[in-house]
């Protein structure tokens, strides 16, 4: 996939349900990270699976993701210390080239921010390494933030404090919370990944690297470790089968353009999610 075209990858809210201490759940955590990173992707939704959830659930996701995703030298900063991120040790280093620092005259700098808080008349609190506590910010006309997303953040003085926002990191990809509908409503091919969908193959992979093109790139769903994406919403695997044979789209449909198994000589009877998304988006993002 080229930098042009989009990318974004969804993961459920259980994503670690199966892990045994917060120390492998943070690890996997970083798996996905890095693939999000490796891939170059947009956005890492997570979305509610309340049914799947154990004791670590989609706010504990999306704490060690967000964190995964922050430039290292603002971590602290941004974060600060929180129980959920007792392990952040074991994560493994992304490697993106993060553009923070001087800039080229020297008279301006520029750093990242947290949005910690949407509030009126267009203006956000934002965690920053500028102060302490989070500061008053005006967002840019046309342009929208949630809250636990990143901002580019251009400062002229550090004291007395003198800083706007500019707009969202260039390079990177930001972490969001969103019902599985939503995240599959912006722009891109919606592919929903499970062993019963339609079994990727050289000739399908040409034609869906075409219409993701078309369509401004990929929105990618995946399940978690023992409960995939047609367990969560509640259909039967038999289903799936028979409206992927006869070319229908799957009911109750969320949102999804097709079902698609990427790991069709799959020989493992559960795959892991990090190991999906390496092997799926490593096949997706192949150029023509």
């Amino acid at each position: 996939m080229r930098t042009e075209d989009g990318l974004t990858i969804c993961v459920p809210s259980s994503l670690v349900r199966e892990a045994e201490d917060d120390r492998e759940a943070t690890r996997k955590l970083g798996y996905v990270a890095r693939a999000a990173a490796v891939f170059r992707a947009d956005r890492l939704v997570v979305f509610p699976d309340r049914e799947g959830d154990g004791r670590r659930g989609g706010e504990y996701v999306r704490t060690v993701l967000g964190y995964a995703a922050t430039p290292p030298e603002l971590r602290k900063d941004l974060w600060g210390q929180r129980d959920e991120l007792r392990y952040v040790g074991v994560l493994p280093p992304l490697r993106v080239p993060w553009r923070t620092g001087s800039t080229p005259s020297g008279e301006e700098s520029k750093t990242q921010g947290l949005v910690t808080e949407v509030g009126p008349e267009g203006r956000v609190r934002v965690n920053s390494p500028l102060r302490e506590h989070p500061i008053s910010l005006l967002v840019p006309s046309g342009m929208e933030v949630e809250r636990g997303e990143r901002v580019t953040i251009r400062v002229s003085s550090r004291e007395p404090v003198r800083a706007r926002i500019t707009g969202k990191p260039e390079v990177g990809f930001q972490v969001a919370a969103a019902d599985l509908s939503e995240a599959l409503a912006g722009d891109g091919l919606a592919v929903a990944t499970s062993r019963h969908g339609a079994e990727l193959s050289v000739s399908r992979l040409g034609d869906l690297v075409s219409d993701a093109r078309e369509a401004g790139g990929y929105t990618v769903a995946f399940g978690a470790p023992e409960r995939g994406l047609p367990e969560m919403l509640g259909l039967s695997p038999d289903r799936i089968r028979a409206a992927v044979a006869d070319g229908r789209s799957v009911e109750p449909d969320p949102g999804f353009d097709l079902w698609l198994n990427t790991i069709p000589a799959q020989a493992s009877e559960v795959v892991r999610t990090e190991e999906a998304l390496f092997a799926t988006l490593g096949s997706l993002t192949l150029t023509e």
